[in-house]
């Protein structure tokens, strides 16, 4: 902000769209992580239980039935994984909106240099402060 006082004054407006991406997406993949993990375990003690007494469940040929309890909690497994990845490929197509912020300043900043009389290099050592500290 030192280097280019003027070119800051522009561009960290549009650092929100850079940190607010971040912010959103790291809450909502905390939840689903956390619903992840509880739907493993659900399934995870439907093997765990049906390997314990794999004699039991054999004897009352109960595989199927096995089965269809651990497909039924793998299924709600499987949603929460393609939300999951859903939710990933928004954050990182997100980060284009760096690559715009980063356009903006370079024409704004070519500006600064045209018209203003601004050292180019300080201009873009502030764009690349500016970009960084919003990443």
């Amino acid at each position: 902000m030192v280097l280019s006082w003027r070119l800051a004054i522009v561009a960290v407006p549009l650092l929100s769209l850079l940190v607010l991406p971040g912010l959103i997406y790291g809450r909502m993949l905390a939840g689903v992580a956390r619903e992840m993990q509880k739907a493993y375990g659900e399934a995870g003690g439907i093997a765990e239980q049906a390997l314990v007494s794999i004699r039991m469940v054999q004897s009352y040929v109960g595989e199927k039935r096995v089965l269809e309890k651990f497909s039924a909690a793998m299924e709600h497994s499987l949603r929460l994984g393609i939300r999951q990845g859903l939710m990933k490929g928004v954050a990182v197509g997100s980060i284009g909106a760096a690559f715009a912020v980063w356009a903006f300043q370079a024409w704004y900043g070519s500006l600064l240099v045209a018209d203003r009389g601004e050292k180019g290099g300080n201009v873009y050592n502030a764009g690349i402060c500016i970009v960084i500290g919003g990443l």
